[in-house]
């Protein structure tokens, strides 16, 4: 065999390992980056007539925000934890007034599966706290807490940067309004389609 060959399988067999260290790299440690994206809030405003009258509302907005997390690697899975702090543009008007909502702060962890060295399908679900405002008149603010589930992809675009994107779905439960007629409830639910770029460590 000549020494050329030879040094064909020896550089093979150096950058076999190397390469695979690489892949197993993808996904994994600390990472920090920012999203934009569309979000819509929906609610429906029930009285305590009899019977009862629904009435619903959803707005769409522009959202936007940033992340920071960590990711564990374990081969052909990838676990992580992340918080994210979000704003959104528009507000949802009901007849008698108008509800806006304010900065969201999430705390999530993600697990998912490895599609290709470089490609990452996963699941999102955790903790939300959102922040809404009656106006239209002056109304109270309150921080709600929630949850939020969700399922995206990412892809490394270079060895220390991905982009992804998500859907999210979160519940922030029902409030009791006070109402000419008797209380009302109130119930709060999300939708948002995001997408984002982390930069890794």
């Amino acid at each position: 065999m000549s020494r050329f060959a030879l040094a064909l399988l020896a550089a093979a067999a150096i950058a076999g390992p190397a390469a695979a260290q690489t892949a197993d790299k993808n996904f994994n440690g600390p990472f920090i980056g920012g999203q934009i994206g569309w979000q819509q809030d929906r609610q429906s405003l029930t009285d305590s007539s009899v019977p009862p009258v629904t009435t619903r509302a959803k707005g769409d907005g522009f959202a936007y925000g940033g992340q920071i997390g960590y990711d564990l690697n374990l081969g052909k899975a990838v676990v992580g934890l992340e918080t994210s702090l979000t704003g959104r543009t528009g507000s949802n008007r009901f007849p008698t007034f108008d509800l806006d909502a304010g900065r969201t702060v999430n705390v999530t962890a993600r697990a998912g599966i490895l599609v290709a060295p470089d490609s990452l399908l996963y699941a999102r679900g955790g903790y939300s706290n959102a922040r809404f405002s009656i106006t239209n008149p002056t109304g109270p603010s309150e921080n709600r807490d929630g949850y939020t589930v969700g399922a995206g992809f990412e892809k490394m675009l270079t060895r220390n940067v991905s982009a992804r994107v998500e859907y999210n779905y979160s519940d922030y439960g029902n409030d009791t309004l006070p109402g000419a007629g008797g209380p009302a409830t109130l119930n709060y639910h999300r939708h948002a389609v995001m997408t984002g770029v982390n930069f890794r460590f």
